[in-house]
């Protein structure tokens, strides 16, 4: 029988051998670092996965937020201590930040380019005033205060479109599809619209299309309004058939709107390649209730022979659930 210690007889506990190794503890938070990691990474994957099947699109409008996640929590595996906490608080600066960075990004213009001879300097818009916006005059207010010479209202309910006559001594030259069933968007010009059509319920999104005069070289704009999740197939169907319409549209175009879907999304692919179209919008526009837009979901596409002279801004949101976006371009004028 071995010998207890003299520690042991006054004790009267056994004491452990300090040759036994110790169990190994994982460090508080690694395991759920961990988690976040394996989150963030399956959600960046399942954001291309739009390609193999569309319903997996919707993930592509939280590219940047799936990078921010994984982000945070390699951060968190890589210090020792309050390793979850730092992560949780990286998250939250980062959402902060990509609010903060349209508004940051719009204090003022930013110059790219300047217009040249045979070319004409527009100042374009697109504004989702939102269907519940119940504020006409704020909306009126913030179209006053964009002073584009040419834009394209989204969703405007019949409360707002009162405001389109009190508008008209600004924008004389208006089109609207309030007549067709699906489609409630207005196109307002200071410049000449030759003619206009529209469709609701068709294969593609419900749009508004204005032919401008020689002023604007015979630019054609559209406003243009697509489903959005959970319907991702009918969203598929409308763009590629808006694609399609505007690659046989002649001359040069201008399309603005809200698609509802983001720079990394398939969806603006199918309208890039299928129209021959250049995004030139990439800020965060929704969702404007806490001044802090994540999405972007409001864009403008310029056909070929168009060039950006001054780099999209967002506006005030005046009461709506999106931001307006606006940018200069040159149009080349008719010979």
């Amino acid at each position: 029988m071995p010998k207890r210690s003299d520690r042991e007889v006054l004790t009267g506990k056994a004491q452990p051998d300090p040759k036994a190794p110790r169990k190994l503890r994982r460090a508080a938070g690694e395991i759920e670092c961990i988690l976040g990691v394996m989150l963030g990474v399956s959600g960046l994957i399942l954001s291309r996965a739009g390609h193999l099947w569309i319903g997996f699109d919707v993930f592509s409008q939280f590219t940047l937020h799936f990078a921010l996640i994984t982000g945070a929590f390699l951060i968190g595996l890589l210090i020792r201590r309050a390793r979850l906490p730092v992560a949780m608080l990286v998250v939250l600066a980062g959402l902060v930040a990509i609010g903060a960075w349209p508004h940051v990004e719009s204090r003022s213009p930013r110059a790219l380019a300047s217009v040249s001879g045979g070319e004409r300097a527009l100042r374009v818009a697109s504004f989702n005033t939102s269907w519940l916006n119940e504020d006409a005059d704020k909306v009126r207010a913030e179209i006053e205060r964009i002073d584009a010479d040419v834009i394209a209202l989204i969703e405007v309910n019949p409360a707002a479109r009162r405001i389109l006559a009190e508008l008209r001594r600004r924008y004389p030259h208006q089109a609207d599809c309030f007549a067709i069933s699906n489609c409630n968007h207005a196109i307002l010009s200071k410049l000449p619209i030759l003619a206009s059509e529209a469709r609701g319920q068709w294969g593609g999104p419900p749009f508004i299309l204005a032919r401008l005069g020689p002023e604007a070289g015979g630019l054609s704009v559209l406003g243009v309004h697509t489903s959005r999740f959970p319907y991702a197939r009918e969203q598929f169907r409308q763009v590629n058939a808006i694609a399609g319409l505007l690659e046989k549209l002649p001359g040069h175009k201008l399309v603005m709107g809200d698609f509802n879907a983001t720079p990394f999304s398939r969806m603006l692919a199918v309208i890039e390649a299928g129209a021959n179209l250049r995004r030139i919008s990439f800020l965060p526009t929704w969702p404007a209730q806490a001044n802090l837009p994540q999405i972007a979901i409001d864009h403008i596409f310029l056909s070929p022979g168009l060039r950006l002279l001054e780099a999209a801004r967002i506006g005030e949101a005046a009461g709506s659930d999106h931001y307006p976006i606006t940018a200069r371009i040159a149009v080349p004028l008719q010979p």
